[in-house]
């Protein structure tokens, strides 16, 4: 499992979107690791990370990544966290989903969970995504560029403006690396077993969810109510000006909040 290091200070480990990469927090990387350091994973079968087989179930991927975690981490399994010492951990959509899994299964060396509009509920029929296929684009770049641009607006981002050509750039690199279906983990269901696990134990946790992310496919009442129903008294903060992907549409917002929420002060 690939994993972009940098900063200084305790561990912060941050777990991607689906068709995604570390790539997911590019906006988010340089003001955390003033404070921390950042471990930015590419899972398994995304970005620079090696592949799994095609057949690999969601519960087997979860186990898998536990596994590199553990590895990842300074000093190696099981040196990997020495003298117990704090893991913040923070998740978007699909990572969010592993992040809550690799709290629970980490017990008290997880002090922090931070989650960022997250999947894992379990797989339901909402309304249909008014997404384009990758495939239609066939070996004409440009058109993979519009289709990107196109999904991005239906799946990611909620302002046009908030496209430009560095963003496509990132999606173009997170769809040509993608090698597993992350819907096996994001319609696991894991992710409210999981949450009541970590909050039982008194882990900390804070769900950031943009404004605009709530659509006839992914309803935000619906959803956060959920979570809200199984960790009680939850700490939610709505993100204005943002859709899904709202560590990259507001940034500085989502900045702040994670450096108040892992104790690193604002920057």
């Amino acid at each position: 499992m690939a994993v972009h290091r940098s900063g200084h200070g305790p561990d912060l480990v941050l777990f991607h979107g689906g068709m995604g990469s570390w790539k997911h927090w590019v906006r988010n990387v340089d003001a955390l690791a003033a404070r921390f350091t950042v471990h930015a994973l590419d899972h398994p079968s995304y970005g620079d990370s090696a592949s799994v087989p095609r057949e690999t179930t969601g519960p087997q991927y979860l186990d898998l990544v536990h596994a590199l975690l553990l590895e990842a981490l300074p000093g190696g399994a099981p040196e990997a966290l020495p003298g117990g010492a704090p893991l913040r951990l923070a998740g978007f959509s699909f990572g969010a989903a592993i992040a809550a899994s690799m709290a629970r299964r980490l017990g008290p060396r997880v002090s922090h969970l931070a989650l960022i509009s997250p999947g894992g509920f379990p797989m339901r029929r909402f309304g249909e995504r008014p997404i384009r296929s990758y495939k239609e684009a066939g070996d004409d770049e440009r058109l993979f560029r519009e289709v990107c641009r196109h999904n991005l607006l239906v799946n990611m981002l909620s302002d046009p403006a908030s496209v430009s050509e560095e963003t496509l750039d990132i999606q173009v690199d997170c769809v040509r690396g993608t090698r597993f279906d992350s819907r096996k983990v994001s319609g696991g269901g894991t992710l409210l077993g999981d949450l009541a696990e970590v909050a039982r134990r008194g882990g900390r946790i804070r769900l950031l969810w943009g404004e605009r992310d709530d659509s006839a496919f992914r309803p935000a009442s619906l959803l956060i109510g959920e979570i809200q129903a199984a960790v009680p008294g939850l700490d939610l903060h709505r993100i204005p000006k943002a859709g899904h992907w709202s560590a990259y549409e507001n940034a500085p917002e989502v900045n702040r909040l994670l450096l108040e929420f892992f104790g690193g002060g604002a920057t």
